[in-house]
């Protein structure tokens, strides 16, 4: 009698791990395609005068806030850029839920400002 109810048991668990598996999409792809759409844009022009760009948090953390910031040029069509960076920080936070993402949780500062060396653009910090 106790092996039917070991493999009763065995059974429901099973299945639970079934279906919580069924729950969880592939995002990746998606992601870095956008992730390359965004650099792209990003890093289409020299940096020559930091007053010509700006910047932006980047990504989703699992506990919240931004992995990163990005540089960009203000002479882009900024609200195109803007609307691909949303559904990308929209898009992992959704990766992040549905899949159960973690991280640290630790804070990332936004830059103080941007300059530019070597025709590159580089977030200050201070």
């Amino acid at each position: 009698m106790r092996v039917n109810y070991y493999l009763v048991s065995l059974f429901f668990l099973s299945s639970c791990f079934a279906f919580d598996s069924e729950k969880k999409v592939d995002f990746s792809t998606e992601l870095s395609l956008l992730r390359q759409e965004i650099e792209e844009l990003a890093e289409s022009l020299a940096c020559t005068d930091p007053a010509k760009w700006d910047f932006v948090a980047l990504g989703s953390k699992p506990c919240g806030g931004p992995w990163e910031y990005i540089a960009y040029p203000k002479s882009i069509n900024v609200p195109e850029f803007l609307a691909k960076v949303k559904r990308y920080n929209e898009l992992q936070e959704k990766d992040n839920i549905q899949n159960n993402r973690f991280s640290d949780c630790m804070f990332v500062s936004p830059p103080k400002s941007v300059t530019c060396e070597n025709n590159r653009p580089v977030l200050v910090y201070e």
